[in-house]
């Protein structure tokens, strides 16, 4: 079988019950489920949202850096 390129993923305890328990319905592998949940993913609003997540840190612990 052809090695596939995988990246290593962690899923949340939370998430991971509910793509095992539909792979489970489903009856394939939990990577399948995750391969499908991956590939109808919308990665510009993922990217949008991850890049804003930083300057919202910041702003949140901005009144907590007072010299």
């Amino acid at each position: 079988m052809a090695q596939t390129q995988r990246k290593p993923v962690y899923i949340q305890p939370e998430h991971h019950e509910i793509l095992r328990r539909i792979a489970y319905e489903q009856r394939c592998n939990l990577s399948d489920v995750l391969d499908v949940v991956l590939e109808k993913a919308d990665w510009e609003k993922i990217a949008k949202e991850a890049s804003n997540k930083p300057v919202q840190r910041a702003m949140e612990r901005g009144g907590s850096y007072k010299v």
